[in-house]
């Protein structure tokens, strides 16, 4: 019942379907390892409150009275083991605490909508009390996480180099314009495959997208990027020769971003186009096996309806370029962006041209975005 509740969430974000699974069945597997744990505590160390003949439930995970055998689970769950040395495991408990408080909730509506008003109360006291003791369970984690995002993932050193990125984009783009451009190639799902990662990557790094955002990008966003749907043509005449030459010559396609109230953009290279054009084929994809009822930009083989992992398409042809993929990720590029930029020290006058020219078209292209 609790992992039907959470899959809900699907319907509403039917375009990230894929990541919204995964998620799910994460979440799940996590919840199903506190419940091991707890049933593990309890018959060891509780057993006059449930002897051999009781079987523990998982509601008893969350009743207020069980809060202290939830809690040593918890922090066996958590803990990360070398030895005697014990360390928390950051990440994992602020997932798992965030993981009860939403599974609690569900079955507290779950007695409410069965008329069992006692035991939702007795949900809602559970609650009231594991939101008593965040600063106990997590207080450390948040900590943690935060000093490790201001630290080590802001440090220079942890930037990639400059050298890497050239010879990864060397590598993409004279990749894409051997397959592209080699008219006698059988195509099959390997060539695919191996076109499709390359595009997938470009368009992360070059756009500084988190890793998952290319890669789910629809056929339809594609077709609206082919029509110029984002585009004012009637401002884009109005403009000025600098401002026209910038926006004659891009392609956008929008997508939905991290949350579900804003679209983002991906702008796509000249040297992207003719790869693009190659994976949207329809015989190319129904000869190396894609399913028709994909509708991804990139999408899985083997007559899947999914489509690639953005870290996983990276991955591969940092690999295949000679580069270290742990060095050049797609946060990692992020965090490059924003420091070149800031150190190109650009005149007042052109950087404030190049940030109004940008955010006038935002304003223009994202339905999402509030006139002012």
């Amino acid at each position: 019942m609790i992992g039907s509740k959470i899959y809900m969430k699907v319907r509403a974000r039917a375009d990230k379907q894929l990541e919204v699974k995964r998620s799910v069945m994460a979440d799940m597997r996590r919840l199903t390892h506190m419940f091991c744990r707890f049933r593990s505590v309890a018959s060891s160390k509780y057993s006059s409150r449930f002897p051999a003949n009781v079987e523990v439930s998982v509601l008893d995970m969350f009743k207020r009275e069980n809060f202290e055998i939830l809690e040593l689970a918890y922090a066996d769950y958590t803990e990360m083991r070398d030895g005697e040395d014990r360390r928390e495991k950051s990440g994992l408990a602020l997932s798992v605490y965030y993981l009860l408080v939403k599974a609690a909730k569900i079955v507290k509506v779950f007695h409410l909508k069965n008329n069992d008003d006692a035991r939702a109360v007795q949900t809602g006291d559970f609650l009231d009390v594991l939101h008593s003791c965040k600063h106990e369970l997590i207080g450390g984690a948040i900590y943690n996480t935060n000093k490790k995002r201001q630290t080590k993932l802001r440090r220079v050193e942890s930037l990639p180099l400059l050298s890497e990125v050239q010879k990864l984009k060397a590598y993409i783009c004279t990749s894409m314009s051997a397959l592209t451009e080699d008219n006698y190639l059988h195509w099959t799902s390997k060539e695919f495959v191996d076109l499709r990662d390359l595009a997938c990557a470009r368009l992360t790094l070059f756009n500084a997208r988190r890793g998952g955002e290319p890669a789910r990008l629809h056929l339809t966003d594609w077709v609206d990027g082919c029509n110029g749907v984002w585009l004012d043509k009637q401002r884009i005449e109005n403009m000025s020769a600098e401002e026209r030459e910038i926006f004659e010559k891009s392609f956008v396609m929008y997508q939905t971003g991290k949350g579900a109230n804003h679209l983002v953009p991906v702008q796509v290279p000249q040297d992207t186009m003719p790869a693009l054009r190659k994976v949207t084929d329809t015989a190319t994809r129904i000869q190396c096996g894609i399913s028709e009822a994909n509708v991804y930009l990139f999408p899985s083989t083997l007559a899947s309806e999914a489509n690639v992992s953005g870290w996983h398409a990276l991955n591969r042809v940092c690999l295949k370029a000679g580069v270290e993929p742990h060095t050049l990720t797609a946060t990692k590029i992020r965090h490059l962006a924003s420091t070149m930029f800031e150190a190109l020290e650009l005149p007042e006058k052109k950087e404030s041209l190049f940030t109004h020219i940008w955010a006038t078209q935002e304003r223009s292209m994202n339905p999402f975005t509030k006139h002012r």
